[in-house]
Formats: structure tokens, C-alpha cells, sequence
């Protein structure tokens, strides 16, 4: 439900909502309120999970964005940076310890643990803060590192993926090299961990501070490299989301190169006549389709596709196949939303008699023959074809809603008909239930059945008949219906196989992209710089794949709007003089990174490392070293770890 004092805010906003609460938004722009300027995301706009939630708000910002691209940087104040200081050879470490409120204090005796950090060689000063991370302790350790001329520190707190880039700004700040940073987690892998030993606690903390300290004694100050980014965008496939897409980045002032392998726009939306609620999928493609075709920033290439990939995020070149032949292009982006297709089933009699349909072609004709379906006296309508079985686990999202709205179609233009629905589950969600209840209402009959004892249909003696098992009632039925209809599922682009070869994507078991982590990074790829949209991550409703297709866009914009892409120091380094030119790091490098160079060694540009230290732990000559996680500091870590048990 919506919070209860959402009420007042929706009042002096001046919004409308719909019968429950809930914002109301377009089909089309799905994430606009009835007010310019206004925008949703989350769960005031209709329940959904945390994916949904975080792909509608990248589609809120994307909106904002727009209204505000005349601004972008008018008002951006470059940070000034102190100037960096040499490095003194003589290690002097700061250690600061944070209570973390009571998150590590209510377990680690950090008095203890404070003491015993005072007695490391190589540390010069040690206290405690009750929040490290806070604004007034971050200025506090400026002031201590200058007071004390520290040149390594290490914080003893929480888990560096989430605060290690503060602490090694306040170094910058400080005058010290960021990575001459190191820190210790004693919350996760002390506090939380031993949340009822706490003396084991406290005693494991000395130890990890012990080979923080150890390690932190053998840090380099490392440069981070940066390049140029090319400020236009790669959009793969033209059907709505392409489209949504490349619309929301050239929006912005970007250039975009919209590829299409077939011949018009649109993709498989062209076969839809409408939407459960009514709306009209043909409307907001001509609209969209209008707009790319004459948008100054976008190029579409139609009956074409991307042939070759290269780069990294930022400043990829690539080769656009057309029938005039390759066209090289640079882009610093990737959009994928190269759709889907649909189930073309091999069941129920589909294919060689004329009175089984599916879905989609049984709304093609209600709308071109509004009169054959008044005649129609009884259908029979087959959920989950091609979708939830052993070959395609995937619920296919869109089919129940498409029999729901079939359904109701067919009783208003005849109350006498008969419409029997034989699914598995109905999964209507959300406000499409609404829509079922109605069907159910109108005496749309509905009957459960199980995989195991699945529906029969067959002809018998030019009678089309249906024998089927209601699991509810534990009845056997048998029906003769006018027309069969299949929902059949969606299945992945048959060129997602090419496309995930050629950039380097990951592909879940069913064959649709895979999204670099479901809740944290819902339209990214793993591989930095190449976002994700639509039907080519998974069935879903078409207003769905506009608002994905937003906040894809919204991401990319983050790398294109940038005049330079800066990039971590920590990447693998090559010594010529021992370099073999076996080309094991070329093959086992995920990122194709490395590469024979003209002396014929082995060479990593900087800008295309990940830093991962696969080839580091490959390379059989040790040739290679990973800047930031040399030998000698993992070394140095291990051995003051063990130390007491070497003792």
C-alpha cells in the first residue's frame, strides 16, 4: 500500500493517482506523473521487486537528465588537489581504528587491539574514532597524516568495496598518493563474524591489522591512467527499446549509431494490436519511429549489424556491416536490446490445422475481423506452450495477461461464447489481476491442469477436440471448440549467440543476456562500458522495456557525457626481458587485453586491463606483474599473518 501520508503529498503536488493510491503514469512514458517535471520510480508506482524498483529509477533520472542536459557542467567546480608529496623511503604508518559505533565495538576490545597496534614496527601513530568515514574524522586524519608525516595508512574498519575510495581521497586531500591506502576489515571478518566470541574477535582483528600494516609497508604510489572518450553511442537493435534508448541518449546532445538487422524499425512489436489495458503498441511505435528517423543525432542502419568490437568502455571501434559494405564507427557505449522472438510451437496441432492460433495471431484477426470472432461459440485457450518445461524453465511474464485480455475481447463481442483458459498458474500481477477478475466475471471458464497430465487435442472425424484434466475438481473433461489457442512464450534473438561471441557477454542457461548482478546492477554487463535492455534480458511487457531501455541509456550517458575515462592504477604490467611469447596470457585474458606487439612480446595496454591478475598467476615465466598486488606485498601480508604460528 502506499504510505499513509503519502496522501497529502500527492494533494500539494497536484498528482493523480489511480483507485489504490498509486501514481499514475502513460504507457509510454511510464515513468511520468500527470505533472511536467514530476517522475516516479519504486514502489508508489505500483508494487514491484527491487530490480524493477532500481531499473525504474535509472529511467527517473534518465527523464531528469533530459530537462537538464542544457545545463550539464555550467555549473561544475573542478575540485582543486593538493599537490602530491615524495614519498619518504622510510615506511611511517598511521593506523586509525573505528569503533563503527557499536558494530565492531560492541564485539573487538579496541582498546586492546589499539595497544597492540602501537607496538608494530613501522607504525608511527595509532588512535581510535567512534566513525572513521565521517566528514569531521576524515578531516581529522588530514590534519594527523600532515602532523605526523605519515606516508602509509590503514584504516581498521569495514569492507574496502564500499569505502575504500574515501579513504584514499583523503590521502589525495592529504598530499599522500591514494594508494599508499590499506585497509583492514574488522567488521565483516572479525566483529561480524565472531559476533558471540568477542576475545576471538579482538585477537583475529591484531591479526588482519597486523598484515594490513605488513603490507602497507611495501606500497608504491601508482599514477591512474586515463584516456579520451568518445562521445557517441552504439545502440544494437532497432524495435522499441533500441529505440527508447538511442531517443533517451541523442536526447541529451549525444550521437547514437542505431543498428537494425532487418529491414524497418520496430522489432516484434509489430505484431501487437493492443494491450490488456487498451493501449496501443502501434501508436507509440509510429511515434517512436518518427523520431528516430528524424532526430539529427541519431544514424539508423537498417539491414545491418555489427561485424566487429574493439576497445574498452569509453573508446570502443567497431565495424557496421550494411549492403554498401563496412562502415568503421567509434563509440565510447554499448546499448544490446536486440530483442526477442516468439515460440513457434510444434505442439497441440499448430502448423497443420487451421482452427489452432496463438496468442498473438488470434488478436491480429479479432482486430482485422471483428465479425469472425462474434461467431465464434466456444475456444480453448493452452497456457505455458514452449515456456516452463524441461527445454525453457523461463515463465515467458507476458502470456497470461495476453489470454486474459483475448479473453475479455472475445466475450464482448459475443456474451454467448465460451472461453475455456487451461493454464498452470495465472500470473496476472500487480493491477493486471484486475483484468482476471474481470474475465472471471464476464464467465471466462478457467481450469488448472499439471506438465504431467497435460491437454489433449486431436481431431476426430473433422471435429477439433480437446480432452483435458481439472486438477482443482480432479474432473476429466472433453470440449469441442471452434478455435484453439496457444500462449506460446518468448524465446532470445538467434543472433544473441553471434552478438554475446563478438562483445564478450555472458548468457544466462536459456540463452537471454545476463545482467551483471540482478538487484546492484539490474542493466549492466559485466564487461565495463556495454548496457542491456529489453526482451533481449528476458520476456517482459512493453512499457517494461521502455522504462530498462531508459535507465540503459541513463548509464551509458554517465561514461559519454565525460570528456577523459579515468581507470584504476592496478593493472598488469609486462617485463619484456622475460616475456617468452608463449601466448597464454593472451588466450586465458577474458578482457583480450594483452597482445603481441611488434617486438614480439607480450604487451597490456593499461586502458584495456581489468586488473583481474588472471595472466598475472598464468604466465609461466612470471613475466607479469600486477601493479598494487606485487609478490612482495602479498608476501609480506601472508608471512606477518602466519606469524605467530611460525613462532
Amino acid at each position: 500500500k502506499p504510505a499513509a501520508d503519502f496522501a497529502d503529498l500527492v494533494q500539494r503536488l497536484g498528482l493523480a493517482t489511480n483507485a489504490f493510491g498509486f501514481l499514475s503514469t502513460d504507457f509510454d512514458e511510464p515513468v511520468a506523473t500527470s505533472r511536467e517535471g514530476i517522475y516516479v520510480c519504486g514502489g508508489i508506482e505500483a508494487p514491484k521487486d527491487i530490480p524493477e524498483t532500481v531499473i525504474q529509477a535509472g529511467a527517473a533520472a534518465a527523464q531528469v537528465s533530459m530537462l537538464l542536459n542544457e545545463a550539464r557542467h555550467t555549473a561544475t567546480i573542478r575540485a582543486m588537489q593538493p599537490e602530491e608529496k615524495p614519498v619518504d623511503p622510510q615506511p611511517r604508518v598511521g593506523v586509525f581504528v573505528c569503533h563503527c559505533g557499536t558494530n565492531i565495538a560492541g564485539v573487538v576490545a579496541i582498546e586492546q587491539v589499539l595497544d597492540y597496534v602501537k607496538t608494530l614496527p613501522r607504525v608511527a601513530y595509532a588512535t581510535d574514532f567512534m566513525f572513521t568515514c565521517s566528514t569531521e574524522t576524515q578531516q581529522t586524519i588530514i590534519n594527523t597524516i600532515q602532523q605526523h608525516r605519515l606516508n602509509r595508512v590503514v584504516v581498521a574498519a569495514c569492507s574496502p568495496k564500499t569505502h575504500e575510495p574515501l579513504f584514499q581521497d583523503t590521502l589525495r586531500q592529504a598530499g599522500l598518493n591514494p594508494y599508499l591506502f590499506e585497509l583492514a576489515s574488522i567488521r565483516e571478518q572479525c566483529s561480524w563474524v565472531h559476533g558471540n566470541q568477542p576475545a576471538v574477535a579482538t585477537e583475529k582483528s591484531k591479526d588482519i591489522i597486523r598484515a594490513a600494516v605488513a603490507r602497507a609497508v611495501h606500497l608504491e604510489p601508482l599514477v591512474d591512467n586515463s584516456y579520451p572518450v568518445v562521445n557517441e553511442a552504439m545502440v544494437i537493435g532497432g524495435g522499441i527499446s533500441g529505440m527508447a534508448a538511442a531517443l533517451s541518449i541523442a536526447d541529451q546532445g549525444m550521437a547514437v549509431h542505431l543498428v537494425e538487422k532487418s529491414g524497418r524499425l520496430g522489432g516484434f512489436a509489430k505484431n501487437l494490436t493492443e494491450t490488456l489495458e487498451g493501449e496501443s503498441p502501434h501508436k507509440t511505435l509510429r511515434f517512436f519511429e518518427e523520431r528516430v528517423s528524424r532526430h539529427p543525432n541519431i544514424s539508423v542502419y537498417l539491414q545491418s549489424e555489427l561485424t566487429a568490437h574493439t576497445g574498452q568502455m569509453g573508446a570502443f571501434e567497431g565495424t557496421i556491416a550494411t549492403a554498401d559494405g563496412g562502415h568503421p564507427v567509434r563509440y565510447g557505449a554499448v546499448v544490446v536490446a536486440t530483442g526477442g522472438q516468439a515460440y513457434e510451437p510444434c505442439e497441440y496441432r499448430y502448423g497443420t490445422d487451421a482452427r489452432v492460433c496463438t496468442q498473438v495471431e488470434l488478436a491480429r484477426r479479432i482486430s482485422r475481423e471483428p465479425r469472425w470472432a462474434q461467431q465464434l461459440g466456444r475456444v480453448a485457450m493452452i497456457q505455458c506452450v514452449g515456456s516452463r518445461n524441461e527445454q525453457f524453465s523461463f515463465c515467458s511474464r507476458v502470456c497470461c495477461s495476453a489470454a486474459v485480455k483475448n479473453s475479455i475481447r472475445i466475450k464482448e463481442l459475443n456474451p454467448e461464447a465460451q472461453v475455456i483458459v487451461l493454464y498452470r498458474d495465472i500470473r496476472t500481477f500487480g493491477f493486471k489481476e484486475l483484468y482476471y477478475l474481470q474475465a472471471r466475471r464476464m464467465g471466462v471458464l478457467f481450469f488448472r491442469y499439471i506438465p504431467e497430465d497435460s491437454p489433449r487435442v486431436f481431431d476426430e472425424n473433422g471435429t477439433l477436440v480437446v480432452d483435458f484434466t481439472d486438477r482443482s475438481s480432479q474432473q476429466d473433461f472433453r470440449v469441442k471448440p471452434d478455435l484453439v489457442v496457444l500462449s506460446s512464450g518468448i524465446r532470445p534473438n538467434p543472433d544473441a549467440d553471434r552478438l554475446a561471441r563478438l562483445l564478450k557477454l555472458a548468457r544466462g542457461q536459456q540463452g537471454f543476456f545476463l545482467e551483471a548482478h540482478v538487484k546492484l546492477k539490474p542493466v549492466e554487463f559485466a564487461s565495463a562500458g556495454i548496457f542491456l535492455a529489453g526482451l533481449a534480458h528476458s520476456p517482459r511487457f512493453i512499457e517494461e522495456s521502455i522504462t530498462m531501455a531508459k535507465s540503459a541509456a541513463q548509464q551509458a550517458l554517465k561514461i559519454l557525457c565525460r570528456e577523459q575515462m579515468t581507470t584504476a592504477a592496478t593493472v598488469a604490467e609486462v617485463d619484456p626481458d622475460k616475456c617468452a611469447a608463449c601466448l597464454l596470457c593472451v588466450r586465458e585474458c577474458p578482457f583480450n587485453a594483452p597482445f603481441i606487439n611488434a617486438d614480439g612480446v607480450s604487451e597490456i595496454p593499461a586502458s584495456a586491463c581489468r586488473g583481474c591478475g588472471i595472466c598475472v598467476a598464468e604466465c609461466p615465466a612470471q613475466a607479469i606483474t600486477l601493479k598494487h598486488s606485487t609478490d612482495e606485498q602479498l608476501t609480506a601480508k601472508i608471512d606477518a599473518l602466519l606469524e605467530d604460528a611460525l613462532s
